[in-house]
């Protein structure tokens, strides 16, 4: 990522996935490695901090972790809980994830992975988060892939 963070508008009302993945592009630009970043939007649908990228996730969701409060359980289990627990934290109303890698905007079977395994730990839980043990857990609003030239939403029938 270069250091475009000045091109953030924090009073740009993101309404729509076309402008969410607009601002992104300004935001991220393209892929240098393989990472993860985990945003957050406000109440008003407007970027909100921090801007959390993590460059050590498993090569795959499966992956089993163990953890103190959710005992042994797939990684992206993992990642859903933390990531409404990041919005209880910080006020958020809704999250997104961007995967990023280097490579072409087709997307892969490992995108595909992450992003099947992600939407249906949000969607095993409901909106409620219950399953996670959060009272008023945060949806997931969109998943991009970030690559060498962009960025590109994954939608459910990319990886349905």
């Amino acid at each position: 990522m270069t250091d475009s963070r000045a091109d953030i508008d924090r009073d740009r009302i993101l309404a729509t996935d076309a402008d969410l993945q607009d601002q992104l592009g300004l935001v991220l630009e393209r892929a240098t490695h393989r990472q993860l970043w985990l945003l957050f939007l406000d109440d008003d649908r407007r970027l909100a901090n921090p801007l959390m990228p993590m460059d050590d996730h498993p090569a795959s969701p499966d992956e089993l972790c163990d953890t103190d409060d959710l005992g042994v359980v797939p990684f992206a289990q993992v990642l859903v809980h933390r990531a409404r627990a990041g919005c209880e934290l910080v006020g958020a109303r809704e999250f997104v994830f961007v995967w990023e890698r280097l490579g072409s905007e087709r997307f892969t079977d490992d995108d595909r992975s992450w992003a099947r395994a992600v939407a249906g730990e949000v969607g095993r839980a409901g909106p409620g988060g219950a399953a996670f043990g959060l009272d008023a857990a945060a949806p997931l609003r969109a998943q991009f892939l970030l690559h060498s030239t962009g960025i590109r939403q994954l939608t459910l029938d990319d990886y349905a």
